[in-house]
C-alpha cells in the first residue's frame, strides 16, 4: 500500500488514521455500529471482508480478516491443529478458529500505549501482512475443509515449492 501522505497531518483517532489509508487505496469503508471500520479487499483466492477495532482498554488497534470459511463442529479440532501448524510459519499475526461459529480468521494487532497513534506506514502494513498470510494459507484451510484433508495433508499441499519455468 502506498502511504504518501503526510504523518503531521493525522488525528489523533487510530481508526481515522487507517481512514487515510484507506481513502489513499480508493477502497470504501463502512463504520459499524460498535465503531469499527469495515472494508474489502480482493485476494489472490477471493475478496475478503477485513474490519479495523481499536480496543482503548488494552492500548491496541486490532485487524480481523475473515477467510470465509467455518469449521464444522465435527472439523474444529482438525482446523485448530492446522491453525497451530500454521501460526509457527506467521511472522506477524495469527490465525484462530472461533468458538462461537468455527469461522476462520486471521487477527493482528498492533500496541499503541499511552496515546500513541499508528503510522500511516504501520496501518498500511498490517492491512498487506494480513492479506500476505490470508493469501498464503486460505488453500490449506479450504483444502482441509472442503476436501476432508488432515491438518498435515492440507499444510503440505499448500507449502509446495515451484522449480523451473512452465
Amino acid at each position: 500500500m502506498n502511504t504518501a501522505h503526510d504523518e503531521l497531518d493525522l488525528p489523533m483517532d487510530p481508526l481515522e488514521v487507517v481512514e487515510h489509508v484507506l481513502t489513499a487505496e480508493n477502497l470504501p469503508f463502512d463504520r459499524t455500529e460498535d465503531g469499527d471500520l469495515a472494508f474489502a479487499l480482493a485476494g489472490d483466492w477471493k475478496d475478503y471482508e477485513l474490519w479495523f477495532a481499536w480496543r482503548p482498554e488494552g492500548d491496541c488497534l486490532q485487524l480481523c480478516c475473515s477467510l470465509d470459511l467455518q469449521a464444522t463442529q465435527a472439523s474444529r479440532l482438525g482446523a485448530c491443529d492446522l491453525a497451530s501448524m500454521i501460526n509457527q510459519r506467521v511472522w506477524m499475526g495469527h490465525f484462530e478458529v472461533w468458538a462461537e461459529d468455527g469461522e476462520i480468521v486471521f487477527r493482528h494487532a498492533l500496541a499503541l500505549p499511552h496515546g500513541e497513534r499508528p503510522t500511516l506506514a504501520q496501518a498500511a502494513s498490517m492491512i498487506d501482512a494480513a492479506v500476505d498470510a490470508v493469501d498464503r494459507f486460505y488453500p490449506a484451510f479450504d483444502f482441509m475443509l472442503r476436501g476432508a484433508a488432515s491438518a498435515s495433508d492440507a499444510i503440505e499441499a499448500c507449502l509446495f515449492e515451484t522449480r523451473g519455468n512452465a
